[in-house]
């Protein structure tokens, strides 16, 4: 009876060694288990602009400029007089709207290309004083109303959630250009408004906060074309207005 009672207890020892390691080497341990190996987490990366090969989108930005140089001279029939230097800044904001295209390129980046028009109400001006022998000469400069063309490319970081990309751009503003001579008896206004081209260029990112919406910056040069403006009587001034600006928009892609 003493043997048998020890042979029952090394089977009993033995069974309990081999569900240990049975356990310890990953047997199932519930019905659910028995269908195989649990599946892997999903992952979810940041979004890509290449996502999506080409789309469209439209945008609000705005900003401030300031910074440029527009020397005013004032052509009379008694000389020519130099006024000063007018250095146009204000606000803007407007509505812009784009197509753009992507393909692959090194390194795990993107080269994203595309055109971008857009339209800024703007309040840009300035004016400058001088006395020249008893006589108040005073010149202004103010833009307003610009459309632009633009083309827009770069490359996006290895993640594909930031680009970073360069402009170049057709501008069409409206210029008004003013001038007044103040004496001790008259004081004379003239003033002059056009429609004008010029260019644009900027440097900038975006960074893409959804699979729609993304933000951008960009700091920008605009020119417009100098011209020759007659105010009549023998007086007129060359006006080349300018500015750089730090721009600030928002993006909804389709």
């Amino acid at each position: 009876m003493i043997r048998e009672a020890g042979v029952r207890q090394s089977a009993v020892g033995r069974f309990l060694v081999l569900a240990g390691i049975s356990l310890l080497f990953g047997a199932p341990t519930d019905a659910s288990d028995l269908g195989g190996a649990a599946a892997d987490p999903v992952v979810v990366g940041p979004e890509r602009y290449s996502d999506d090969v080409s789309a469209f989108y439209l945008g609000l930005s705005g900003g401030y400029g300031s910074g440029g140089s527009d020397r005013f001279g004032l052509g009379a029939p008694a000389g020519t007089f130099s006024i000063g230097d007018l250095n146009l800044s204000g606000g803007f904001g407007g509505v812009r709207g784009g197509w753009r295209g992507v393909l692959p390129a090194r390194g795990g980046r993107d080269y994203v290309y595309g055109f971008e028009i857009g339209y800024d109400f703007v309040s840009m001006d300035d004016t400058v004083t001088r006395e020249i022998s008893g006589t108040t000469v005073r010149g202004g400069s103010e833009i307003s109303d610009i459309a632009a063309v633009r083309f827009k490319n770069g490359l996006t970081n290895p993640s594909g959630s930031v680009l970073y990309f360069v402009t170049l751009g057709l501008v069409q503003g409206d210029i008004k250009t003013t001038s007044s001579i103040a004496s001790s008896a008259t004081t004379t206004s003239v003033e002059n408004d056009d429609r004008r081209t010029g260019f644009s260029a900027s440097i900038g990112a975006e960074h893409q906060l959804s699979e729609n919406w993304s933000i951008t910056g960009e700091l920008e040069y605009v020119q417009f074309q100098s011209e020759v403006i007659d105010f009549g009587s023998g007086i007129s001034t060359k006006s080349t207005p300018s500015y750089r600006s730090l721009r600030f928009g928002l993006n909804y892609r389709f």
